[in-house]
């Protein structure tokens, strides 16, 4: 599980700080070990990163731990150019600019790599998706990212909006079942789902099964749900999309 994203200081006001000390070459760094979660571009040598705390857009230098990175975007990446979404630690620190002339900018330096997930986005920073009524597509169980084979439905799963009930995919088969909620507490099944074969997938689609019957708790944070187990394990990550 990647960690939350700390606050990052403003580019801006920090553009300023390091263009500063170039000029009395010292060389300012942010706290190290800052962990940051982004969405990852590369393109013709140019890495780039979107902050998900703020929109800021950073340049991403190529040392310390960026081959790890690398590797770990195009391992993800369906298509060229495609942004996906990475956790680092990491630091924000001024490194010479691409343009001629121009003084040192600000660059993400990665220290190291927690993860790259696929099918993912920064998500709605600004508000808390609701627990009904949203298609909760499935990005993540424990700590691994949800493949989706070709010709398969992506695992996912609607509460209803005013029912005890709720439906959705696992992938090969569909499923439903009911639920209670109370506050943060949730408790999901029994559960049922068509007996269909697939050649990909059952594996992952019985684990999420299993996953989610074992919920004792839940949180939203934005456009992302996470349901947790009675210890406080994050047991399977969503990502909302709404329904009209």
């Amino acid at each position: 599980m990647s960690r939350t994203a700390r606050v990052v200081p403003a580019l801006g006001a920090l553009a300023c700080l390091l263009a500063a000390s170039a000029c009395s070459g010292a060389r300012e760094k942010a706290p190290a070990d800052r962990a940051l979660t982004g969405m990852f571009t590369y393109m013709a040598d140019a890495p780039a990163i979107t902050l998900c705390d703020d929109g800021g857009r950073v340049p991403v230098a190529m040392e310390a731990d960026y081959k790890s990175l690398e590797a770990a975007y195009r391992q993800a990446r369906r298509q060229p150019g495609e942004a996906v979404l990475v956790s680092v630690e990491g630091t924000i620190a001024a490194r010479p600019s691409a343009e001629p002339g121009q003084p040192p900018r600000p660059h993400l330096v990665v220290e190291r790599l927690i993860g790259a997930w696929p099918r993912e986005t920064c998500g709605n920073r600004l508000a808390d998706s609701p627990l009904r009524n949203t298609y909760w597509k499935l990005v993540r169980l424990g700590d691994a990212p949800v493949q989706v084979a070709d010709r398969q439905r992506e695992p996912c799963v609607v509460f209803a909006a005013s029912e005890a009930r709720l439906s959705g995919h696992g992938g090969c088969n569909r499923v439903t079942g009911r639920f209670e909620v109370d506050g943060d507490r949730l408790k999901i099944g029994p559960m049922a789902a068509t007996r269909m074969a697939c050649p990909d997938g059952m594996e992952q689609e019985q684990r999420f099964l299993q996953a989610v019957q074992t919920v004792a708790t839940y949180r939203i944070r934005g456009s992302h749900l996470e349901m947790m187990d009675a210890s406080g394990a994050v047991l399977a990550r969503f990502e909302a999309v709404a329904l009209r």
